[in-house]
């Protein structure tokens, strides 16, 4: 898309991925029931749709199962973000674990299934990306039925700022994908001014996507 901008071709980019609209688009159009809310840089008029009321925030579900992003095999019905406390949140202490769930249905026996969540930052840079990897089904083919996996991202993992999970499902052997939603929900990772988080002293800005609480030693050779 880029290439195709620098040969004076206008790109007309339609998505609800705010990562990437940030990190392709220098301009960016909201629209809301066939009208236009706001029109000027990507990064104000993202922030804009991320606003608590017109953001996906913390929860994404779907009710009606026949608007429910499915395959053949599983159909999503909700993503939920959760706090320490197990309530659902989008702002997170950075010191803090997140807890990031989907709820699922299975429609056909007999296939091993594989949920899986992407984390990306808000200039589109993934951080990460995460598979189901619970002994409990893996490799296992499951029963027809509704189901809640979870993952959980420990406290002192991500810098401060906004983060944006991806989530999808696969089936394997074969591989077939049954839905994948972008951006379906984000959460603000809020810094601390306490020396306990991986910031430790300093009180500079800190660059990355991540930023892990590592453990140090320091020798005296003399």
């Amino acid at each position: 898309m880029g290439d195709t901008g620098q040969r004076g071709r206008t790109v007309l980019f339609v998505s609800h991925n705010i990562p990437v609209i940030r990190h392709l688009c220098q301009r960016a159009i909201l629209l809301s029931e066939g009208g236009i809310i706001a029109d000027g840089p990507s990064e104000e008029v993202t922030n804009l749709y991320l606003r608590p009321e017109t953001a996906a925030g913390a929860v994404r579900e779907w009710n009606d199962p026949a608007t429910a992003p499915a395959g053949e095999v599983a159909r999503l019905r909700a993503i939920r973000l959760r706090g320490e406390d197990g309530r659902v949140t989008h702002l997170v202490d950075i010191r803090s674990p997140v807890v990031v769930e989907m709820e699922y249905e299975v429609l056909k026996p007999g296939w091993v299934l594989l949920p899986n969540f992407g984390f990306y930052n808000h200039e589109g840079v993934c951080a990460f990306v995460a598979q189901d990897l619970d002994p409990t089904w893996r490799r296992r083919p499951r029963p027809i039925g509704r189901y809640v996996s979870a993952v959980t991202v420990p406290g002192n993992f991500f810098s401060d700022g906004t983060i944006f999970v991806n989530a999808g499902l696969n089936t394997l052997e074969p591989y077939n994908l049954q839905f994948h939603e972008s951006s379906v929900v984000s959460f603000e990772v809020v810094d601390s001014p306490e020396s306990d988080s991986a910031r430790g002293d300093y009180t500079g800005a800190m660059r990355g996507v991540i930023r892990p609480l590592l453990e140090w030693t320091t020798q005296d050779i003399r």
